[in-house]
């Protein structure tokens, strides 16, 4: 008999990245749009307004709020850079504290399960890295709702979607699962409690 499923996103949940990942979101469009230094603090808003998401439906928000269209080409160009500069900041994101201690207590009564907005490649190596994809019997990086959307296909019992942000929330809410916020390593180490 299968498990139930907790399913964790990986940035702002696992790891503290969202001030790392702030400024090299803000660094990256600017230069693949060809913007001044002046709009760095509408692209930094527009970042933690969009959270979450997958990078392209980042881009495109961020794009429609400055009313500016984004060819192919400089999407691709975005996110090399995104990808370039969130490596190049890696150290400077570190895993909360609580993770592995949490990850392997539920990891004994639960199948548990990694996905993210983040491309699937970078995922899998940024978990692998940090040691943190053992813990995980999937890691799905890309789309989160699609990825909850193949577990409830396969007739998975999701008990939880634990995430940091209103994109998680809505993710959740919009495939009825409950959802846990994870404001720190606080709310993270409290987690234990919850799925007791």
């Amino acid at each position: 008999m299968t498990k139930p499923v907790v399913v964790f996103d990986y940035d702002g949940t696992l790891v503290d990245t969202f001030a790392a990942k702030q400024r090299s979101y803000a660094r990256a469009v600017m230069e693949a749009l060809g913007l001044g230094e002046e709009l760095r603090p509408v692209l930094e808003a527009s970042y933690a307004r969009t959270s979450g998401a997958n990078r392209f439906v980042q881009l495109a928000e961020t794009a429609t709020e400055l009313g500016v269209s984004v060819s192919d080409a400089q999407r691709e160009d975005f996110s090399r850079r995104f990808s370039a500069y969130n490596a190049q900041s890696a150290d400077a994101m570190p895993e909360f504290s609580s993770a592995r201690r949490v990850l392997e207590a539920l990891g004994t009564r639960y199948d548990l399960v990694l996905v993210s907005g983040l491309p699937q490649d970078a995922l899998v190596a940024d978990a692998k890295r940090r040691g943190l994809a053992s813990h995980f019997v999937r890691i799905e990086g890309g789309d989160k709702g699609q990825a909850i959307d193949r577990l409830l296909a396969e007739g998975r019992q999701v008990c939880m979607l634990v995430g940091d942000t209103p994109h998680d929330e809505s993710v959740a809410l919009k495939r009825g699962i409950p959802f846990y916020r994870v404001g720190g390593d606080g709310d993270l180490a409290r987690l234990l409690e919850v799925l007791q």
